[in-house]
């Protein structure tokens, strides 16, 4: 029986990003969430595993770096001081350029042996003001509402399962109705996802702020075109997915045995892994 180090079960808790590596890979769900504690005879040594973790996909970069970007001039703007999209949009381009002047060498694709081309940088960087552009020409319209919290993290219970949240924006309207914003800086290819995500944040909100769901609006805004995508949820959706977690809960817990973590080989989805490189049956060229 595996012996694990308190701590996981201290920390142990269901998102919904867990919930998307689980159903991507279960494997991948194992080194990522279980491995590191592995204290009795672990397939990985816990150490490899966490010096993995520091990698990062490419396709995930440039969201990290708006986000970051983005919550700084919100906290400027609580603080009653200039918002500056300038400033921002340097900013920006220069923790691209780190990145590329060190060849890519934190990314995960590199470290599987893929090469990452001058003009990935280039397109991140366009791509990345025009989000910022747009998200400064859209600031406009939450200024009349009062900012409660912003990339925070956040935890609540469903029964005895604990659930881990982090909302972009969580904003109160005069009238005091709840606005929980997710910006995104992709495409909007992953409709039933979505509805997940955001009626976790619902059930969040209810706890946290004592609301009912007709109290609390979401919304979707996408940066690269400046689309909102609203979302309203009625009591039979939020319970849905408040009996839907505590069961896949239960389901990711039912062993933490290794092979019982089948992986889902894919070209592009091991190449963008970052324990392709322990991983028996990743689906990338060995060196």
């Amino acid at each position: 029986m595996v012996e694990l180090d308190p701590f996981f079960h201290q920390i142990n808790s269901w998102s919904f990003t867990k919930h998307r590596v689980w159903n991507r890979c279960k494997r991948q769900y194992y080194f990522e969430y279980i491995a590191p504690y592995v204290k009795s005879q672990p397939v990985v040594d816990p150490e490899k595993i966490r010096w993995l973790k520091n990698f990062t996909s490419k396709f995930v970069v440039q969201g990290q770096l708006i986000h970051d970007i983005i919550d700084k001039q919100i906290q400027l703007h609580i603080d009653n001081k200039p918002m500056n999209l300038v400033e921002a949009m340097n900013e920006f381009s220069k923790k691209v350029s780190l990145y590329k002047n060190i060849g890519g060498e934190t990314f995960t694709e590199y470290h599987n042996g893929d090469k990452i081309p001058d003009s990935f940088y280039a397109t991140i960087n366009e791509n990345g003001k025009t989000c910022l552009q747009t998200f400064f020409r859209m600031w406009m319209g939450y200024q009349n509402q009062e900012c409660l919290r912003h990339e925070e993290f956040d935890h609540f219970k469903i029964g005895d399962v604990g659930v881990t949240v982090k909302v972009d924006f969580v904003g109160k309207m005069p009238d005091g109705m709840l606005v929980l914003t997710d910006w995104k800086t992709g495409r909007d290819d992953d409709e039933n996802e979505t509805e997940l995500q955001m009626a976790t944040y619902v059930l969040w909100a209810m706890q946290y702020y004592r609301k009912s769901p007709d109290e609390i609006r979401t919304e979707l805004v996408f940066l690269k075109t400046g689309e909102t995508k609203p979302y309203a949820f009625f009591w039979e959706q939020v319970s849905d997915v408040q009996e839907m977690i505590p069961r896949e809960f239960t389901e990711m817990n039912a062993s933490y045995e290794y092979p019982d973590f089948s992986a889902k080989p894919s070209p592009r989805e091991c190449m963008s892994c970052k324990f392709a490189e322990v991983c028996p049956d990743a689906a990338i060229g060995r060196k």
